[in-house]
Protein backbone atom coordinates (compact mmCIF):
# COMPACT_ATOMS: atom_id res chain seq x y z
CA UNK A 1 0.00 0.00 0.00
CA UNK A 2 1.01 3.53 -0.71
CA UNK A 3 2.78 5.40 2.26
CA UNK A 4 3.81 9.12 2.06
CA UNK A 5 6.29 9.51 5.05
CA UNK A 6 4.94 8.14 8.03
CA UNK A 7 1.48 8.33 6.90
CA UNK A 8 -0.77 5.24 5.23
CA UNK A 9 -2.85 6.00 2.13
CA UNK A 10 -6.05 4.39 2.76
CA UNK A 11 -7.89 5.84 -0.15
CA UNK A 12 -7.77 8.59 -3.18
CA UNK A 13 -10.03 10.89 -2.64
CA UNK A 14 -9.80 13.43 -5.62
CA UNK A 15 -7.53 14.43 -8.37
CA UNK A 16 -7.44 18.06 -10.23
CA UNK A 17 -5.26 19.74 -12.41
CA UNK A 18 -3.43 21.79 -8.99
CA UNK A 19 -3.73 18.96 -6.69
CA UNK A 20 -4.37 14.94 -5.62
CA UNK A 21 -6.06 14.52 -2.43
CA UNK A 22 -6.25 10.77 -0.33
CA UNK A 23 -6.96 10.13 3.01
CA UNK A 24 -4.50 8.58 5.43
CA UNK A 25 -3.95 7.65 8.27
CA UNK A 26 -1.12 9.51 10.73
CA UNK A 27 -0.37 6.04 12.40
CA UNK A 28 1.91 7.17 15.48
CA UNK A 29 -1.33 9.54 16.38
CA UNK A 30 -3.89 7.13 14.71
CA UNK A 31 -5.79 9.70 13.75
CA UNK A 32 -7.36 10.59 9.81
CA UNK A 33 -5.78 13.22 8.03
CA UNK A 34 -5.73 14.28 4.04
CA UNK A 35 -2.95 15.03 2.11
CA UNK A 36 -3.01 17.16 -0.45
CA UNK A 37 0.38 16.76 -2.99
CA UNK A 38 1.01 19.22 -5.88
CA UNK A 39 0.03 17.92 -9.10
CA UNK A 40 0.72 20.85 -11.77
CA UNK A 41 1.19 19.47 -15.41
CA UNK A 42 5.21 20.80 -15.67
CA UNK A 43 4.53 20.55 -19.51
CA UNK A 44 1.03 21.73 -19.54
CA UNK A 45 0.36 23.83 -16.36
CA UNK A 46 -2.93 25.87 -16.27
CA UNK A 47 -2.71 29.45 -16.84
CA UNK A 48 -2.22 32.02 -15.78
CA UNK A 49 0.67 30.66 -14.00
CA UNK A 50 3.73 28.51 -14.95
CA UNK A 51 4.56 25.46 -13.37
CA UNK A 52 7.38 27.02 -11.29
CA UNK A 53 5.10 29.81 -10.05
CA UNK A 54 2.45 27.21 -9.20
CA UNK A 55 4.84 25.28 -7.22
CA UNK A 56 6.06 28.60 -5.49
CA UNK A 57 2.33 29.21 -4.83
CA UNK A 58 1.73 25.67 -3.02
CA UNK A 59 4.55 25.57 -0.96
CA UNK A 60 2.91 29.66 0.04
CA UNK A 61 0.00 27.89 0.55
CA UNK A 62 1.01 26.00 3.23
CA UNK A 63 3.13 28.88 5.01
CA UNK A 64 -0.04 30.98 5.16
CA UNK A 65 -2.29 28.11 6.45
CA UNK A 66 0.48 27.78 9.31
CA UNK A 67 -0.55 31.71 10.42
CA UNK A 68 -4.06 31.45 10.44
CA UNK A 69 -5.08 30.65 13.94
CA UNK A 70 -8.88 30.89 13.50
CA UNK A 71 -11.94 28.10 14.07
CA UNK A 72 -13.28 28.94 10.66
CA UNK A 73 -9.83 28.34 8.90
CA UNK A 74 -8.48 24.94 7.94
CA UNK A 75 -5.32 25.00 9.69
CA UNK A 76 -2.13 22.69 8.63
CA UNK A 77 -0.38 19.27 10.43
CA UNK A 78 2.64 19.40 8.66
CA UNK A 79 4.17 19.86 5.16
CA UNK A 80 7.14 18.19 3.30
CA UNK A 81 8.06 16.72 -0.25
CA UNK A 82 8.24 13.19 -2.06
CA UNK A 83 11.16 11.30 -3.32
CA UNK A 84 10.00 13.01 -6.83
CA UNK A 85 10.70 16.44 -5.58
CA UNK A 86 6.77 17.42 -5.46
CA UNK A 87 5.51 19.04 -2.01
CA UNK A 88 2.74 18.03 -0.11
CA UNK A 89 0.73 19.68 2.82
CA UNK A 90 -1.08 17.48 5.18
CA UNK A 91 -4.57 18.95 6.90
CA UNK A 92 -7.31 18.00 9.51
CA UNK A 93 -9.82 15.70 7.94
CA UNK A 94 -12.90 17.27 7.88
CA UNK A 95 -16.23 14.53 7.60
CA UNK A 96 -18.38 16.94 4.65
CA UNK A 97 -18.24 19.83 2.94
CA UNK A 98 -21.02 22.37 2.01
CA UNK A 99 -21.85 20.50 -1.34
CA UNK A 100 -22.76 17.38 0.95
CA UNK A 101 -26.12 20.24 2.20
CA UNK A 102 -27.03 22.06 -0.99
CA UNK A 103 -25.39 19.70 -3.93
CA UNK A 104 -23.59 20.49 -6.97
CA UNK A 105 -23.54 22.92 -9.64
CA UNK A 106 -24.90 21.10 -12.39
CA UNK A 107 -25.42 21.93 -16.20
CA UNK A 108 -28.76 20.30 -17.85
CA UNK A 109 -27.00 17.35 -19.00
CA UNK A 110 -25.29 16.27 -15.90
CA UNK A 111 -28.67 16.54 -13.91
CA UNK A 112 -30.13 14.33 -16.05
CA UNK A 113 -27.83 12.07 -14.31
CA UNK A 114 -27.37 13.39 -10.99
CA UNK A 115 -28.40 11.27 -7.92
CA UNK A 116 -30.62 12.75 -5.35
CA UNK A 117 -27.72 13.83 -3.29
CA UNK A 118 -25.97 15.63 -6.30
CA UNK A 119 -29.11 17.79 -7.32
CA UNK A 120 -28.74 21.97 -6.91
CA UNK A 121 -31.31 22.36 -3.58
CA UNK A 122 -31.59 24.94 -0.86
CA UNK A 123 -30.67 25.15 2.72
CA UNK A 124 -33.38 26.54 5.76
CA UNK A 125 -32.48 30.04 6.02
CA UNK A 126 -31.60 29.70 9.43
CA UNK A 127 -28.87 26.74 8.75
CA UNK A 128 -27.72 29.12 5.92
CA UNK A 129 -27.15 32.06 8.24
CA UNK A 130 -25.07 30.37 10.65
CA UNK A 131 -23.16 28.74 8.39
CA UNK A 132 -22.74 32.80 6.77
CA UNK A 133 -21.38 33.60 10.07
CA UNK A 134 -18.66 31.38 10.05
CA UNK A 135 -17.60 32.56 6.54
CA UNK A 136 -17.80 36.30 7.84
CA UNK A 137 -15.89 35.60 10.69
CA UNK A 138 -13.57 33.73 8.81
CA UNK A 139 -12.95 36.45 6.38
CA UNK A 140 -12.89 39.11 8.84
CA UNK A 141 -9.93 37.45 10.37
CA UNK A 142 -8.11 37.16 6.89
CA UNK A 143 -8.41 40.99 6.68
CA UNK A 144 -6.40 41.62 9.92
CA UNK A 145 -3.58 39.09 8.02
CA UNK A 146 -4.24 41.26 5.09
CA UNK A 147 -4.88 38.04 2.64
CA UNK A 148 -7.68 37.93 0.11
CA UNK A 149 -8.63 34.06 -0.54
CA UNK A 150 -10.02 34.58 -4.22
CA UNK A 151 -11.64 31.09 -4.57
CA UNK A 152 -15.12 30.97 -2.19
CA UNK A 153 -17.26 28.61 -3.05
CA UNK A 154 -19.05 25.97 -1.64
CA UNK A 155 -16.62 22.86 -2.45
CA UNK A 156 -14.18 25.23 -0.45
CA UNK A 157 -16.11 25.18 2.78
CA UNK A 158 -15.82 22.44 4.65
CA UNK A 159 -17.89 21.23 7.70
CA UNK A 160 -16.74 19.38 10.86
CA UNK A 161 -20.24 17.26 10.65
CA UNK A 162 -22.31 16.91 8.10
CA UNK A 163 -25.45 18.72 9.67
CA UNK A 164 -25.11 22.34 11.56
CA UNK A 165 -21.49 21.38 11.21
CA UNK A 166 -18.76 24.46 11.86
CA UNK A 167 -17.57 25.63 8.74
CA UNK A 168 -13.99 25.94 7.79
CA UNK A 169 -13.08 27.94 4.90
CA UNK A 170 -9.71 26.11 3.10
CA UNK A 171 -7.67 25.92 -0.25
CA UNK A 172 -5.37 29.28 0.08
CA UNK A 173 -4.18 28.44 -3.42
CA UNK A 174 -4.86 30.97 -5.05
CA UNK A 175 -4.42 33.48 -2.24
CA UNK A 176 -2.62 37.09 -2.49
CA UNK A 177 -1.59 39.65 0.01
CA UNK A 178 -3.68 42.73 -0.08
CA UNK A 179 -1.75 45.62 -1.95
CA UNK A 180 0.29 43.14 -3.83
CA UNK A 181 -0.13 42.31 -7.44
CA UNK A 182 0.87 38.52 -8.64
CA UNK A 183 -0.30 38.13 -11.70
CA UNK A 184 -0.22 40.08 -15.20
CA UNK A 185 -3.13 42.91 -15.47
CA UNK A 186 -6.62 41.69 -17.18
CA UNK A 187 -5.84 38.02 -15.92
CA UNK A 188 -8.43 36.46 -14.09
CA UNK A 189 -7.97 33.17 -11.25
CA UNK A 190 -10.96 31.69 -9.30
CA UNK A 191 -14.30 29.83 -9.93
CA UNK A 192 -16.22 31.49 -12.13
CA UNK A 193 -20.07 31.24 -10.69
CA UNK A 194 -19.08 33.03 -7.28
CA UNK A 195 -15.97 35.78 -8.43
CA UNK A 196 -16.69 39.03 -8.51
CA UNK A 197 -16.81 41.09 -11.64
CA UNK A 198 -13.61 42.60 -10.96
CA UNK A 199 -11.47 39.77 -9.71
CA UNK A 200 -13.10 38.52 -13.56
CA UNK A 201 -11.34 41.70 -15.09
CA UNK A 202 -7.73 42.01 -13.06
CA UNK A 203 -7.55 39.19 -10.14
CA UNK A 204 -4.12 40.96 -9.48
CA UNK A 205 -5.75 44.26 -8.03
CA UNK A 206 -8.44 43.13 -6.14
CA UNK A 207 -9.48 43.18 -2.41
CA UNK A 208 -11.01 42.21 0.50
CA UNK A 209 -14.38 42.87 -0.87
CA UNK A 210 -13.93 40.84 -3.57
CA UNK A 211 -14.35 37.90 -1.00
CA UNK A 212 -17.57 39.39 0.39
CA UNK A 213 -18.91 39.43 -3.02
CA UNK A 214 -18.27 35.64 -2.76
CA UNK A 215 -19.71 34.79 0.33
CA UNK A 216 -22.91 36.66 -1.48
CA UNK A 217 -22.74 34.20 -4.42
CA UNK A 218 -22.59 30.97 -1.72
CA UNK A 219 -25.81 32.82 0.30
CA UNK A 220 -27.74 33.14 -2.67
CA UNK A 221 -26.67 29.69 -3.79
CA UNK A 222 -27.53 28.37 -0.07
CA UNK A 223 -30.83 30.10 0.07
CA UNK A 224 -32.56 29.14 -3.26
CA UNK A 225 -30.69 26.48 -4.24
CA UNK A 226 -29.59 28.90 -7.38
CA UNK A 227 -26.47 30.20 -8.83
CA UNK A 228 -26.74 34.34 -8.47
CA UNK A 229 -25.72 34.96 -12.19
CA UNK A 230 -24.17 38.26 -13.05
CA UNK A 231 -27.29 40.29 -12.64
CA UNK A 232 -29.15 37.86 -9.84
CA UNK A 233 -33.14 39.33 -9.82
CA UNK A 234 -34.49 40.23 -6.46
CA UNK A 235 -33.85 37.57 -3.83
CA UNK A 236 -37.65 37.92 -2.69
CA UNK A 237 -38.65 36.56 -6.29
CA UNK A 238 -37.78 33.21 -5.27
CA UNK A 239 -38.09 33.89 -1.28
CA UNK A 240 -40.94 35.59 -0.23
CA UNK A 241 -40.60 34.65 3.17
CA UNK A 242 -37.06 35.46 3.76
CA UNK A 243 -36.53 38.09 6.69
CA UNK A 244 -35.61 41.25 4.68
CA UNK A 245 -32.95 41.90 6.59
CA UNK A 246 -31.32 39.37 5.03
CA UNK A 247 -32.09 40.17 1.55
CA UNK A 248 -30.97 43.00 1.88
CA UNK A 249 -27.39 42.17 3.20
CA UNK A 250 -27.22 39.08 0.78
CA UNK A 251 -28.02 42.09 -1.88
CA UNK A 252 -25.08 44.18 -0.50
CA UNK A 253 -22.83 41.57 -0.50
CA UNK A 254 -23.37 41.03 -4.25
CA UNK A 255 -22.94 44.70 -5.71
CA UNK A 256 -21.29 45.21 -8.97
CA UNK A 257 -18.91 47.89 -7.26
CA UNK A 258 -16.50 46.92 -4.35
CA UNK A 259 -16.61 49.76 -2.36
CA UNK A 260 -20.66 49.47 -1.79
CA UNK A 261 -19.88 45.93 -0.47
CA UNK A 262 -19.94 46.27 3.28
CA UNK A 263 -16.60 44.68 4.89
CA UNK A 264 -16.80 41.03 6.28
CA UNK A 265 -16.74 42.71 10.26
CA UNK A 266 -19.94 45.13 9.04
CA UNK A 267 -21.10 41.93 7.47
CA UNK A 268 -20.62 39.27 10.29
CA UNK A 269 -22.16 42.28 12.76
CA UNK A 270 -25.86 43.01 10.61
CA UNK A 271 -26.07 39.09 10.20
CA UNK A 272 -25.99 38.60 14.66
CA UNK A 273 -28.31 41.81 14.64
CA UNK A 274 -30.40 39.78 12.48
CA UNK A 275 -30.65 37.25 14.78
CA UNK A 276 -30.90 38.75 18.09
CA UNK A 277 -34.00 40.31 16.03
CA UNK A 278 -35.02 36.57 15.54
CA UNK A 279 -34.77 34.94 18.75
CA UNK A 280 -36.56 37.97 19.95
Amino acid sequence: MERIGRYQVRQELTVSVFARLVLAVDEPLDRLVVIKTFAVDPVRPEPPFTWAEWRRRFIMEGRIQARLTHPNLLGILDSGVLDDGRPYHVLPFMPANLPRLIGLDLDAAEMAEATEIERPRAMPPAAAMALLGHLFAALAHLRTQDIVHRDIKPANILLTRRDNGMAKLCDFGMAKISGSRDIQPGAWIGTLDYISPEQHEDAGSVTDRSDVYSVGAVAWRMLTGRLPGRLPPPLASFMPDLPQRLADLVTACLERHPERRPSAQQALRHLLSIGRAEAR
